[in-house]
C-alpha cells in the first residue's frame, strides 16, 4: 500500500492545514504554491481524509471553499516572476499563534478554565469533608502544602496529617474553601501541576515516615503469633511488645492513604483533560468580535453560546444575550458597564484575580480580562437559562397564533400602550391591522413579537401580578377581545417572566421524533447533523461552513439557530431553543387559545434571535421599552 505524501500525528494536522492556507494564498495571489502545484494537491487530498478536529475541519473547508472557486473559474492565475501584493478578497490567514491577539485568546481561556476548575475543586472538596476520616482530604491538603513549600525552597515534607488533627483544622469550611482555591491556583500554569504530580506521587510513596524499630517490632510481632501458645496468652505477647515500641502512627492508615492518593490522581487526570492547551493553530475562525485578524472576526455575537470573547480597542458597544453593553479605557484598564451595572477590569493584576462578576443576580456574567481582550461567560445555570428561554418562546408562540385576527398579537401591542400610562389606539389595533402582520415576511413577523414579549416581560418584573392582569384585561375589554383570552396571555407573560420551564437533560441523539403533546424534547449537540420530525415534517441541524447552526426544512430557506427559533408551516409551529450545546425542540400544532386559568400548556410558540437585529422597518414603534 503506498504511504500518501503527507501524513502526520494528530497533533500536527493543525500544521498542515495551516500549511495548506498558505498554499492557497500564494495559488490565489497568482504566485506558484510553495513545493509546486503537485505538492498542493498532495496536501488537499490528504487533508480531506484527515481526522480533523471540529476547528480545524472549519478552517479547512473554507479555505478549501476558495480554492475550488479558483479551479471553477479556469483562469488559472499565470506564474508571475516574482511576487505580487494584491490582497486576496474574503479570506486572509489566520493569526499566527505567537501574535498578541492568539496569546490573549489563550490566556483568557486558561483564565476561564481556572474559575470552572476552583468550582468543581471546591465541590469535591465539600464531599470528601463528609468522609468519616476525610482521609482524600487529608491528602489534598498535604500535597498542596508540599506543593507550595516546593515553590518556595523549603526543603521539609510535610507528612499527611492524622486524622482529627487539630492543628490542620479541615473541619472548618472555611479551611477547606481556602485548600481547594489554593490547589485550582498550582494547576493553573504548567510548573505547578508539575509540583503537585510529585507532592502527590511523594504522597503515595510515604504517607508518613517510618518508626526507626518498625522492621524489628513486625518481625517479633510475626514470631509471636507463630507460638503455640493459648489465644490469650498469644495476644498478651504481641500486647507487650507493641508497648516496647510506641507508634507515632498506626501503620495500618498507610494503605488508605495510598488508595486516596491514587483516586485523587484520578480525579485529577479528569479535571485537567478539559486544560486550554497551547496550539500551533493560534486564534479559532470566527471567534472575537472586532478581532484584529481578519480570519478571527466573529460577524455578530451567538446568543446560542455561553461565552464571547471582544476585542475592545475594536469598538464600543455590543448586543449579546440580551445584555447591551458598553466599554471604555480607563488609562490602561477597561470599564464595563451591562445596564445600570459597572465594572473596571483591572490588566495589572495577577491572573487569578482578573475576573469579575457584573450584573443583576438573575442575569450575572463573569468577564476575564487579558489586555484589551476580555471574556465574558454567562455565570448561571444552564437549566434555568434554556428553562427561560423556553418560557418566553411559548410565549412568543401565543402572539404569532393567527386565531381571530392576530388578537393576542393585537392584544399584547394594547396592553404595552396601556401599561405605559398611554391610551389604546383601538383604530390601529382593530382586526384590519391583521393584514400586515399576515403579508409580514416571517422572520419580521417573529422579530416583532419577541420584542413586544421582552417590553412586556420587561414591564411585568416592575409591576405586581394582579396590576399586570388588571392591565392585560382592560386592554381585551378596549378591543373588545374575550376575558379568557386576555386571562390566558397574562399567563404565558407571567411564566416567562418568572418561571423557567423544567427541561428534560439533553441526550445525544440524530434523530428525534417531536411528541405531539407540545412537550419539548432535549438533545446533546454534536458535530453530526440533527434531524427532528414531526408527522411527515422533518427539519435538519447542521453546522455551516461558518461553523453556525443551521435549520434546513425542506421548502423553505435556511435559517440559523443561534438561541431562539420558531419555524412556521402550515398547521405547525417548530420551535427550537439553545444553550451551548443544549438544544430543546417542540411541535406545537394549533389549537384554539386556552381558556382554563390553571392549564399550564400554552398554545402556540415562535422566535427568532437573529431576526432581532435584521428588524426591517414596515412596521412602526410596536412596543414602548421605556421606563
Amino acid at each position: 500500500m503506498t504511504r500518501p505524501l503527507y501524513t502526520a500525528d494528530v497533533t500536527y494536522w493543525a500544521e498542515l492545514v495551516e500549511l495548506y492556507e498558505y498554499k492557497v494564498a500564494d495559488a490565489l495571489a497568482g504566485r506558484v504554491p510553495r513545493g509546486g502545484r503537485r505538492s498542493l494537491t498532495d496536501l488537499r487530498d490528504a487533508l480531506l481524509g484527515a481526522p480533523l478536529e471540529p476547528m480545524l475541519l472549519r478552517r479547512m473547508m473554507e479555505c478549501d471553499r476558495h480554492y475550488r472557486g479558483l479551479l471553477k473559474s479556469g483562469n488559472t492565475a499565470p506564474v508571475l516572476s516574482r511576487p505580487v501584493s494584491t490582497p486576496v478578497p474574503e479570506w486572509s490567514a489566520p493569526a499566527r499563534a505567537d501574535s498578541p491577539e492568539s496569546q490573549s485568546w489563550e490566556e483568557l481561556q486558561r483564565m476561564a478554565w481556572h474559575t470552572r476548575l476552583k468550582t468543581s475543586l471546591l465541590e469535591l472538596a465539600q464531599l470528601w469533608s463528609r468522609e468519616p476520616d476525610r482521609t482524600t482530604l487529608r491528602v489534598l491538603y498535604t500535597v498542596q502544602e508540599n506543593a507550595e513549600r516546593e515553590g518556595r525552597s523549603v526543603g521539609t515534607r510535610l507528612a499527611v496529617p492524622a486524622a482529627g488533627d487539630p492543628l490542620v483544622s479541615l473541619h472548618d469550611p472555611d479551611v477547606v474553601a481556602d485548600v481547594a482555591a489554593s490547589f485550582a491556583d498550582l494547576l493553573l500554569t504548567e510548573e505547578g501541576r508539575l509540583r503537585v504530580k510529585t507532592a502527590l506521587s511523594a504522597a503515595h510513596e510515604e504517607p508518613f515516615a517510618r518508626h526507626p524499630d518498625e522492621d524489628l517490632m513486625e518481625a517479633r510481632i510475626a514470631a509471636a503469633e507463630r507460638e503455640r501458645l493459648a489465644p490469650e496468652a498469644r495476644a498478651s505477647l504481641v500486647a507487650a511488645l507493641r508497648a516496647q515500641y510506641p507508634q507515632a502512627r498506626d501503620p495500618r492508615e498507610r494503605p488508605a492513604i495510598r488508595e486516596a492518593a491514587r483516586q485523587l490522581q484520578r480525579t485529577l487526570d479528569d479535571l485537567l483533560t478539559a486544560a486550554p492547551t497551547a496550539t500551533m493553530a493560534g486564534t479559532p475562525s470566527r471567534s472575537i468580535l472586532y478581532a484584529q485578524a481578519t480570519q478571527s472576526a466573529l460577524p455578530t455575537p451567538d446568543d446560542g453560546k455561553d461565552q464571547l470573547v471582544i476585542h475592545l480597542a475594536g469598538g464600543q458597544a455590543a448586543h449579546w444575550r440580551g445584555m447591551d453593553l458598553r466599554w471604555q479605557p480607563i488609562g490602561s484598564n477597561w470599564q464595563l458597564q451591562f445596564g445600570p451595572h459597572v465594572v473596571l477590569l483591572r490588566t495589572d493584576l495577577p491572573p487569578a484575580e482578573r475576573s469579575t462578576l457584573i450584573g443583576p443576580a438573575r442575569a450575572q456574567i463573569r468577564a476575564f480580562i487579558s489586555g484589551a481582550y476580555v471574556l465574558l461567560s454567562v455565570d448561571g445555570r444552564p437549566e434555568e437559562d434554556i428553562g427561560r428561554l423556553a418560557s418566553k418562546a411559548r410565549a412568543i408562540a401565543l402572539l404569532l397564533d393567527t386565531d381571530e385576527d392576530y388578537a393576542n398579537l393585537r392584544l399584547a401591542r394594547a396592553a404595552a400602550q396601556l401599561m405605559r400610562g398611554g391610551t389604546v389606539d383601538t383604530v390601529a389595533l382593530g382586526p384590519q391591522s391583521a393584514e400586515k402582520y399576515a403579508s409580514a415576511p416571517s422572520e419580521t413577523l417573529i422579530a416583532f413579537a419577541q420584542k413586544g414579549v421582552e417590553a412586556l416581560i420587561s414591564r411585568l418584573q416592575r409591576s405586581t401580578p394582579s396590576n399586570a392582569a388588571a392591565g392585560v384585561r382592560a386592554a381585551a375589554e378596549r378591543l373588545g377581545l374575550q376575558d379568557d383570552r386576555a386571562i390566558g396571555l397574562h399567563q404565558a407573560l407571567h411564566i416567562a417572566t418568572f418561571t423557567p420551564e423544567v427541561l428534560p437533560p439533553p441526550a445525544a441523539m440524530t434523530s428525534v421524533q417531536l411528541p405531539h403533546a407540545r412537550q419539548f424534547v432535549s438533545v446533546l449537540l454534536g458535530q453530526d447533523p440533527v434531524t427532528l420530525r414531526s408527522g411527515e415534517r422533518a427539519l435538519t441541524l447542521r453546522l455551516d461552513y461558518k461553523g453556525e447552526l443551521a435549520a434546513v426544512l425542506p421548502g423553505h430557506p435556511a435559517a440559523t439557530l443561534h438561541d431562539l427559533l420558531v419555524v412556521r408551516v402550515p398547521g405547525l409551529s417548530l420551535l427550537l431553543v439553545r444553550q451551548g450545546t443544549w438544544l430543546a425542540a417542540a411541535a406545537l400544532h394549533d389549537a384554539p387559545p386556552s381558556s382554563d386559568p390553571t392549564e399550564n400548556t400554552l398554545p402556540g410558540t415562535l422566535q427568532n434571535k437573529s431576526a432581532v437585529h435584521n428588524l426591517s422597518h414596515t412596521m412602526h414603534a410596536p412596543y414602548d421599552t421605556k421606563n
